[in-house]
């Protein structure tokens, strides 16, 4: 922190205006971006007493994603594919491996 002397110079007084104007700046920015989210939020939300139009045929979709999900852990790959199952098999890992990979990088470099 700066030390001010008893009698202001020119140049602290200047300083202190710059300083409090730019503060001023940033909660009017502030004011503005939460004033603006509120009415936002009033234009786009409803009551909460009303339901949502797609409220039940979403219930019902996710529902039937969850029944689905079985099945499509067992679906057989067309028979020309059927040559390639076991890269089929190990392509969901790919994603896991470049994690690890990660950790390895960083543990070679000293977690930096």
């Amino acid at each position: 922190l700066k030390s001010y002397s008893r009698e202001p110079t020119p140049d602290n007084v200047q300083q202190i205006h710059l300083s409090m104007a730019r503060s001023t700046r940033g909660l009017l920015l502030v004011a503005a971006l939460v004033l603006a989210l509120c009415g936002l939020q009033s234009a786009f939300v409803g009551p909460p007493s009303q339901a949502l139009r797609g409220d039940v045929d979403a219930k019902v979709a996710a529902v039937g994603a969850v029944l689905a999900a079985p099945e499509v852990a067992h679906a057989r790959l067309p028979d020309e594919f059927v040559i390639f199952a076991p890269i089929v098999d190990v392509l969901p890992l790919i994603p896991v491996f470049f994690f690890l990979l990660a950790f390895l990088w960083q543990a070679s470099v000293g977690f930096r």
